[in-house]
């Protein structure tokens, strides 16, 4: 099994559950960077984001403590 920043599970090799940065305590933060990113929607349902979004975010996020749209 294969994991990203914060522990998360890389799945098909390129994406990330949505879910899974849900319970992250900074998701409402990463929720205002993603607006106008692409999410993949699962064969059931579940929604995905794509690991090179989620690693782009990812590094900003700890080498600077913001985002992209952040001033």
């Amino acid at each position: 099994m294969t994991t990203t920043y914060f522990g998360l599970t890389v799945v098909k090799d390129r994406l990330v559950r949505l879910d899974d940065i849900r319970r992250l305590p900074f998701f409402s933060f990463w929720e205002e960077s993603s607006r106008g990113s692409a999410l993949c929607e699962g064969d059931e349902g579940e929604m995905f984001v794509y690991l090179s979004d989620w690693e782009s975010f990812s590094d900003l996020f700890i080498k600077t403590g913001k985002h992209r749209h952040s001033e």
